[in-house]
């Protein structure tokens, strides 16, 4: 049926347009401009409530639109005028007079409200669908790369249906979330990661979304307090429109991916020289096949995704519905994300509109299909062996080394083992407004955001594995519900007072109840050889265990606006949250802010300005916010329950032994104190528009897992408030209208962001600083220090010696002839003792780049548009851990049972052993990221219909020096990443 579904989608809603060609009536007319009579060019002219139908006026200012039966209203629209909305009233010739200037009118979300773009005080950035990316979505973090100053959103991993790290003015925290707070529709969810899904926004169609509004500044996010420390992305969905007629929308694509880089690995031919070279023993060892693992594991990857929907309304009531379904394939096989979304929203006024009620559900299945850990095994299986070994059945007819420590055959990994994710989650609010009198309401909003799911995964017993523990079979069973409930009431209360003063109070008490329960069973001997998770119960060992934690956020919060001849601006602000995950003398946290707006060209001495600006605003704000996203339970002294590897045997059982946990009973907030002040300016009526920024943002008491003296807690690692760190920096942001005529309109924007980040204090326990950055090679190894005076999470690495040809100095070799061979041979002497030890590691470069930047454009002629979007970021560097760790002569023999393939690195730098700690490996990793283009056509003389046709481009290339795989990777460590993509997709809109 569903297989039905997806192939016959169009089919159906092709076969529902007799249905919707009902009557309709032409209007024509002409718009001028109201200052001088001249007729307005390009003007838009749209029916409200079938966005799809309209018409642009000609040369002479005329326009004629065909108006479907029940449509009452038109809406025009012209760059830098205002927008006019005319009510038909049975008339067939209308013509209208645009008044110049911006839209004063355009509202943007905000916490708990909504205010004038013109009136807002904070850092507020919006990005509506109109302007969000194309291509294959696959949550709404992608709609928005690269379109926001200071927001970096980057996908590290190819992987289907992996989220991405969004990170707003930099990471303010050690070891709590840096990630933002999303709210959908007026309910705060969590963001967690789960067991069952490797991205917690999916859950969600991207087409359902309206707008995406990013609250950047303490001003606008402290009314969310202890979770706004990261920024707050509020995601407002689409709605039905009161009175409209039904239409239904169709949109869907193909997709097909490809690799963006191959691996720098050696293949057979390449491999069996170097073991000729490095170690002639090991030739006899060697097998007869000429294998590309990596080839083996990859492939081109399809994708396709389809969305449904329907929207309408009837007498002070609109409605929409949504179903979607996308399903993509990884390179790298077997992985595969598949969704299906359901969407509906229901608002209906009453009462002349003094009783306002919105309904809105938001649910998605998501089932992922992961890589059992097949990339590392590619990159190391000796390329002279065969995939298969039709004489060994012990391990399904595949060749392995058959030994405990050999990396494993990556093609039996795929075909044998079975693991997958799935995840159901469902969001949904009420909300109900009334206005007690006018100016006076009060609302309440009630929300569930409900996810259950689980990860399992199976290895038969013909799997390595299994083999060489002598089992026969396991399954690993790990299921989850997290769940949360709000309940919010607000009022509000808006007064004009005489001509000069403007008035908005709001006051409001919120109930956040959080719960997780994670179940989890792993079977071994499952007394059978059939392939499957039928067979647990025949299993003949079991280990159970199940972890629950449940958390609760209580918050009475308040905000007052006040405009003076609507010129001078002030927004005060205070939320006051009580956590449970904070003990009795740390439970409250309280968060204040302020924000002044000056409107210069409201002043009477700004009149000559007008001639230049359209608009001119100085913004300046305070405020302190919160991170409560630090887990539950660290303040209370709590107990684990040993598993089956750490029971204690007494006689002839093992009994499971109950062992407390570390716990800092002082466990507080961390507290971010920001400053902001910024600039908005417009020209040319409102052509070009943009703003700029500086903010301060200095963070105190921040969380970290640290070591603390043996005997002074219950293990040597604790979750403690150790450190302060500061954030400041500049961000530009600029629009331009660069064309608008009659069949032709330009559009750029265009966004950099400068950041720089220091770590201020750390407490005594660690004052010489944080090891952190682990790394694959050896064991405890980090490249990473948090450390007092330098950017968080800095390189922390020796300083590798060159030779005259800019190679490192290789080991083994007495370089600076003193008789020895010793670190002093390759890296430098930095602090001047004589000798090069632990003390000559020093912290150097950072990850996160310097300077983050956006580059989009839009241009439409007649029926043709063009889109792309750039993205980069420059300053940011990279450790290669994928050369580091295999980069050496030493790997190819581990283990004399077997033979290693090794780095193509290893060729130029002659590292017998590894050097994980050698700065060789650190790489400037900035970039140029062509994100996106797409171009579309749109049919024309199809009626009140719509029909777009596109094709578009992702990820096509990037322009970088650094020599690894991709520049953009995971806190800046490069090690065995799913592989980026760049792909190719073919798509149509259809709109009845």
């Amino acid at each position: 049926m569903k297989q039905f579904f997806q192939s016959n989608l169009l089919l159906i809603a092709m076969l529902l347009l007799p249905g919707l060609m009902l009557g309709q009536r032409t209007v024509s007319g002409t718009v001028t401009d109201a200052d001088n009579g001249d007729p307005l060019i390009g003007v838009n002219v749209v029916v409200m409530g079938a966005e799809s139908t309209g018409a642009i006026t000609d040369f002479d200012g005329k326009f004629s639109v065909n108006v479907p039966e029940g449509f009452e209203k038109l809406l025009f629209t012209y760059t830098g005028f205002a927008d006019q909305e005319v009510a038909i009233d049975g008339r067939s010739t209308i013509d209208v007079q645009l008044t110049s200037g911006i839209d004063i009118e355009e509202v943007i979300v905000i916490g708990y409200g909504t205010v004038k773009k013109e009136d807002k005080t904070g850092s507020v950035d919006v990005v509506n669908s109109e302007d969000f990316n194309t291509g294959a979505i696959s949550g709404p973090q992608d709609l928005l790369t690269g379109k926001v100053a200071g927001v970096n959103i980057s996908t590290t991993s190819g992987e289907p249906g992996r989220g991405a790290q969004i990170r707003i003015r930099g990471g303010t925290s050690f070891s709590a979330s840096n990630e933002p707070l999303f709210v959908v529709d007026g309910v705060p969810f969590s963001n967690d990661g789960n067991p069952g899904s490797r991205n917690p926004l999916n859950f969600m169609n991207p087409n359902d979304i309206e707008s995406v509004t990013v609250l950047k500044d303490a001003s606008a996010t402290a009314i969310y307090g202890s979770r706004a420390a990261n920024g707050v992305i509020i995601i407002t969905t689409k709605k039905g429109v009161a009175g409209a007629k039904p239409s239904i929308n169709y949109d869907g694509y193909f997709s097909t991916r490809i690799l963006t880089s191959e691996l720098t690995n050696l293949n057979a031919e390449q491999f069996r020289n170097f073991v000729t070279f490095a170690d002639p023993s090991r030739l006899e060892s060697l097998g007869t096949a000429n294998t590309d693992w990596y080839d083996e594991m990859t492939e081109s990857a399809m994708g396709h995704s389809h969305s449904l929907s329907l929207t309408g309304g009837a007498a002070n009531m609109g409605y929409r519905v949504s179903l979607g379904y996308q399903k993509f394939d990884g390179v790298v096989t077997p992985a595969s994300n598949e969704n299906v979304n359901l969407g509906f929203s229901l608002n209906q006024n009453m009462f002349d509109d003094r009783l306002k009620m919105n309904l809105n559900y938001k649910g998605g299945y998501t089932r992922d299909v992961f890589d059992p850990g097949l990339i590392w095994a590619a990159w190391t299986f000796d390329p002279t062996q065969p995939v298969l070994d039709p004489e060994n059945t012990d391990f399904g007819g595949y060749f392995e080394h058959g030994v405990s420590l050999a990396p494993r055959n990556p093609v039996s990994a795929a075909n044998q083992i079975e693991s997958f994710g799935k995840s159901f989650r469902n969001l949904a609010s009420f909300d109900a407004q009334y206005e007690i009198i006018d100016g006076l309401s009060v609302k309440i909003n009630y929300g569930v955001d409900y996810n259950s799911g689980g990860f399992r995964k199976f290895e038969p017993t013909t799997y390595l594995n299994t083999q060489i523990s002598d089992r026969n079979g396991n399954i690993f069973i790990q299921d989850y519900v997290r769940s949360s409930q709000l309940v919010e009431i607000t009022g509000n209360y808006n007064k004009t007072i005489g001509e000069q003063h403007d008035i908005g109070l709001l006051a409001g008490y919120s109930w956040q109840d959080f719960r997780f329960d994670e179940p989890q069973l792993t079977a071994f001997d499952l007394a059978t050889d059939i392939f499957g998770f039928d067979n647990i119960g025949v299993a003949d060992e079991f280990d159970a265990r199940t972890f629950s934690s449940r958390n609760r956020l209580i918050s009475f919060f308040g905000r007052a606006n006040y405009a003076f001849a609507n010129r001078y601006l002030v927004t005060v602000s205070l939320r006051a949250d009580g956590s449970t995950r904070f003990g009795d003398e740390n439970k409250w946290g309280i968060f204040p802010s302020a924000a002044v707006a000056w409107k210069i060209l409201e002043e009477p001495f700004a009149a000559g300005l007008t001639n230049i600006f359209s608009d001119l605003k100085l913004r300046v704000g305070y405020g302190k916010i919160g991170n409560q996203e630090i887990g539950d339970f660290g303040y209370l002294p709590t107990y684990q329950l040993s598993d089956g590897m750490t029971q204690f045997q007494f006689g002839d059982e093992f009994v499971t032994t109950a062992r407390p946990n570390a716990y800092d009973a002082n466990l507080k907030w961390e507290e971010t104190t920001n400053y902001n002040i910024g600039l908005d300016f417009g020209f040319a009526n409102g052509r070009v528009n943009g703003s700029i920024e500086y903010y301060f943002k200095d963070t105190k008491d921040l969380l970290a897992t640290v070591p603390v003296p043996a005997g002074t807690n219950l293990s040597d690692r604790v979750l403690t408030n150790i450190g302060q760190i500061q954030n400041q920096g500049i961000e530009l942001t600029l629009s331009t209208i660069v064309l608008d005529i009659k069949d032709l309109r330009w559009d750029v924007n265009a966004n950099a962001a400068w950041n720089k980040n220091e770590v201020k204090a750390i407490s005594s326990i660690t004052s010489s600083g944080i090891l952190t950055g682990g790394i694959s090679g050896g064991v405890g190894n980090n490249v990473q220090i948090i450390q007092v005076g330098q950017p968080i999470n800095s390189f922390y690495l020796f300083e590798h010696l060159l030779d005259g040809s800019g190679n490192p100095l290789a080991d083994g070799i007495d370089h600076n002839d003193d008789g020895s061979v010793d670190l002093a041979d390759m890296y430098a002497d930095l602090n001047g003792d004589g000798m090069v030890n632990e003390e000559d590691r020093r912290a150097y470069k950072k990850p996160t780049p310097d300077l983050l930047l956006g580059f989009s454009s839009n241009v439409s002629y007649k029926e043709f548009d063009l889109s792309f979007t750039l993205r980069g970021g420059i300053g940011g560097y990279v450790y290669d851990n994928n050369a580091s760790s295999r980069g050496y002569f030493n790997h190819l023999s581990l283990n004399p049972a077997y033979n290693n393939n090794i780095h193509a690195s290893a060729l130029v730098t002659n590292f017998q052993d590894p050097q994980f700690f050698s700065d060789y490996y650190l790489q400037n990793g900035s970039f140029m990221r062509l994100e996106n283009i797409s171009l579309g056509y749109n049919v024309p003389n199809i009626g009140d219909r719509t029909l777009r046709l596109y094709v578009s481009g992702q990820n096509l290339f990037v322009l970088t020096n650094y020599t690894g795989i991709d520049p953009e990777v995971e806190n800046g460590i490069d090690q065995t990443p799913f592989p980026r993509t760049k792909g190719i997709i073919f798509g149509v809109s259809l709109g009845l």
